[in-house]
């Protein structure tokens, strides 16, 4: 059980310092505009929108939730 929230926490983190360190680094320009906006303030726009399909697809693509209606 320890393992196992110990890998979560490093999960969490490692998905939360991608999202707001990592584009820092390299989109902490103001050029080049994406759709009017500047690259980083795009990510942050972006990031939201894209977190649910993503979740969505993964909870569809897991193994164990096709199991919980078969009784």
């Amino acid at each position: 059980m320890r393992t196992a929230m110990r890998n979560w926490l490093i999960g969490v983190g490692l998905v939360t310092g991608l999202y707001l360190l990592g584009p820092v680094i390299y989109f902490n320009r103001v050029y080049p505009f994406i759709l009017g906006m500047p690259a980083i303030l795009f990510w942050y726009a972006l990031v939201p929108v894209l977190t649910p399909i993503i979740l969505g697809v993964v909870y569809l693509l897991d193994p164990v939730q096709h199991f919980k209606g078969d009784d």
